[in-house]
């Protein structure tokens, strides 16, 4: 003989499953929104981004990640991870080089040059980072290295964009 769940049970148990399930996708991902043309044609304004965090890793050359600003501590931005610890970089007739060697870009729209920086080697715990829209990005070029320790995650997908001129749902950063 089966005893029938109770009307609290009956209510309670979907709604406690669905909690534990929002706080485990919160956990291992987070959603942000993309305020400006910096990382164009890669990101819009308007787009909203699925990030998840490195965990136990370290973010790669060619990833898009979101960190808190080293300008603007509470503000968060998106940039693209251009070179990582060990890397000289440099550039020589507005190309950027990694260890000598011109970096291929294909995500730029447009190769207007990348402007100068300075020969550095990237330290243990930093990371050099450029918009793709170079001509419209504060980045390591203007505020330095950016601290490993700044950075929230890196930028999986599109989830959803609430551009003007588009809407598009599902597309994902490479």
């Amino acid at each position: 003989m089966r005893r029938q769940k109770s009307a609290f049970r009956l209510v309670a148990e979907p709604i406690l499953v669905a909690v534990v399930l929002a706080f485990a996708v919160r956990a291992t991902m987070r959603i942000y929104s993309i305020p400006s043309s910096s990382m164009t044609p890669t990101l819009s304004a308007g787009d909203h981004i699925v990030v998840t965090p490195y965990r136990g890793g370290s973010p790669e050359r060619g990833d898009v990640v979101v960190f808190r600003s080293p300008v603007a501590g509470a503000e968060l931005s998106v940039k693209r991870v251009i070179a990582v610890p060990g890397d000289l970089i440099d550039t020589r007739e507005g190309s950027v080089r990694i260890g000598g060697r011109a970096l291929t870009e294909p995500y730029l729209a447009i190769s207007d040059g990348s402007g100068p920086i300075t020969p550095q080697v990237i330290p243990a715990g930093f990371v050099f980072v450029m918009g793709d829209n170079r001509g419209d990005s504060l980045d390591s070029r203007h505020w330095g290295l950016l601290s490993r320790r700044l950075v929230a995650g890196r930028a999986r997908f599109v989830l959803w964009s609430s551009g003007v001129r588009r809407v598009r749902i599902f597309k994902r950063i490479d």
